[in-house]
């Protein structure tokens, strides 16, 4: 890991908010692994994460991206929060509809208006939403606005991605294990930068690699989770 560049590197940050300050000596996120802020309510989770998706302003401290330095300006802020899909923790800006929603994620992407049609509703097939692509968001739960929400990932080409709270608690376990998996396998094969904040622990969905402790506005502890790999049993021998 240490020979590889860093997506992003924080140093000495301070952030003077009011009733939400932190002060973060180092931090640094690395590609292809997946982060988890933890800490209770009022800890900072929400204000690391604003700076890591550059939508905080900084008091003193330097952040680099792929290596390149903020302070300097030798990297564009603008095109690096094009490179950053983040879910907020109040949610998204929902159009009238789970299928005009994702039809406007996509648009980055520049595909034709068939395929991503098509890509829309194969992701929402895969999670059995396709029943509700065309009901009105005022018509559905929070929950199913927050799958949608979570499901956009998906639809950009995000080097990072930042999911304030993603309530897996709240969601059914179908969708959950299933997006889970498929998030993890994003990640990993596309060597992208996953962080999420919640103020319980994430580990026993088997998805976070590194779990970064706050505490009053500072990471005070940082963990690491090795996954186990699942024992295989061994079949028992047949006595002739």
């Amino acid at each position: 890991m240490s020979e590889q560049t860093p997506l992003l590197q924080l140093e000495n940050i301070k952030v003077k908010k009011p009733h939400q300050p932190i002060e973060i000596y180092t931090s640094t996120l690395f590609p292809g692994l997946i982060y988890q802020i933890q800490g209770p309510n009022g800890s900072g989770k929400t204000s690391l994460l604003e700076v890591f998706a550059h939508e905080q302003k900084i008091n003193e401290g330097t952040i680099y991206f792929e290596g390149k330095s903020g302070a300097k300006k030798q990297y564009s802020t603008k095109i690096v929060k094009g490179l950053i899909s983040y879910i907020r923790q109040e949610g998204m800006q929902f159009k009238k509809t789970p299928l005009a929603t994702l039809l406007d994620v996509v648009k980055a992407k520049r595909l034709s208006s068939p395929l991503a049609y098509r890509t829309v509703m194969e992701l929402l097939d895969d999670f059995a939403l396709q029943d509700i692509a065309n009901r009105k968001m005022s018509e559905l739960s929070s929950g199913t606005r927050k799958k949608i929400a979570l499901l956009s990932v998906f639809l950009q080409e995000s080097k990072l991605i930042i999911i304030d709270d993603p309530c897996f608690d709240s969601l059914d376990d179908y969708f959950v294990k299933k997006y889970v998996t498929l998030l993890k396998k994003n990640v990993k094969q596309d060597n992208r930068t996953l962080v999420l904040a919640s103020a319980q622990s994430l580990v026993r969905h088997r998805l976070v690699d590194i779990t970064l402790v706050m505490h009053k506005g500072h990471i005070i502890r940082v963990e690491k989770t090795y996954q186990r790999k699942p024992t295989t049993r061994r079949k028992p021998i047949k006595k002739s």
